[in-house]
């Protein structure tokens, strides 16, 4: 039942409201005890109440040679209640899969060559915020392992791969949020296209470092997926914190453009028929990179006039 209330003052700068007679003596509610707040996309919050829980911590846990002793010590963590794993060791890339893999709610929230933190979700996660969030920093991943393929040769076809599924999955679980949230439709549209233009470059990732066999190792290419990484981070950064585009990401477009190009002169060079055609394909794959981030800038710029 809809119940309109008029906002008070008290003291210099505090906002305050009654709350409903009914609602206070529905949940037993009494003096001095602690109600939580949730803000929502679409700019109103949710009143609950609930008991106070303890925050949750963090255990880090070095992977051993074991793979099956590192799991053990996962899973222990996890049923003791850890809201945040702290992998670092050999193989972690491995065994976050594994634990996402057999583990419910558990998601890569942060990743290095050195470390990597998984996250167990509570429902206070599953934001359209949040999800994207997560979205970019999987694919900010892919990046940086399809570039060093490109650079040492190395395969990470197997790993790129799950990335690939990972975003796909998080988009799903975007479009499921976007379904029962009830979020106001203008920043829901902008931050369901940005969500899809992410999605899409992940899945030119996964392309280039399935065809990085076809040609071997180029430095110019991994020159090429890097530049086009930090214009990747500088429009995500833009649609996270809801702006228009930056001159940061305007310098880097350009950087990109010049490096293009020069490849793209560099193949007129070539004799081999056959490397030219495989060496475009990947370019052009680049290229698309760059129109998705675009893509993202865009949605960037129509969101922060959605959401002031």
């Amino acid at each position: 039942m809809e119940d309109q209330r008029k906002i008070q003052i008290t003291g210099r700068n505090t906002y305050i409201i009654s709350l409903p007679h009914q609602w206070i003596e529905r949940n037993q509610i009494s003096k001095g005890q602690a109600v939580h707040t949730l803000q929502n996309d679409d700019g109103t919050i949710t009143l609950s109440v609930r008991e106070n829980s303890r925050e949750l911590k963090s255990v880090s846990i070095v992977a051993s040679d074991s793979s099956e002793s590192t799991m053990r010590n996962i899973v222990s963590a996890y049923v003791a209640g850890a809201g945040r794993l702290i992998l670092s060791g050999k193989n972690i890339s491995t065994l976050a899969e594994e634990a996402r893999r057999v583990l419910s709610g558990v998601e890569i929230t942060d990743e290095s060559e050195k470390e990597l933190v998984l996250r167990i979700l509570t429902s206070d996660d599953l934001n359209l915020d949040s999800v994207i969030k997560r979205a970019y920093a999987v694919t900010n991943s892919m990046f940086a392992l399809v570039s060093n393929s490109f650079k040492d040769g190395s395969d990470v076809h197997v790993e790129i791969s799950r990335k690939e599924d990972d975003v796909d999955r998080l988009y799903l679980l975007l479009l499921r949020q976007i379904c029962i949230s009830g979020t106001n439709m203008r920043i829901v549209l902008f931050k369901a296209m940005a969500a899809k233009s992410i999605e899409k470059i992940s899945d030119h990732l996964e392309d280039l470092s399935t065809n990085r066999s076809l040609i071997g190792q180029n430095r110019e290419l991994s020159e090429l997926i890097s530049l086009a990484q930090k214009i990747f981070v500088l429009s995500c950064d833009s649609l996270i914190n809801s702006r228009a585009e930056g001159s940061d990401y305007l310098r880097a477009r350009e950087l990109f453009l010049v490096k293009f190009k020069s490849f793209e002169e560099g193949l007129k060079t070539k004799k081999d028929k056959s490397e030219i055609i495989a060496l475009r394909s990947l370019s052009e794959k680049c290229i698309k990179l760059l129109r998705y981030c675009e893509d993202i800038i865009e949605s960037s710029g129509d969101l922060s006039f959605a959401v002031h």
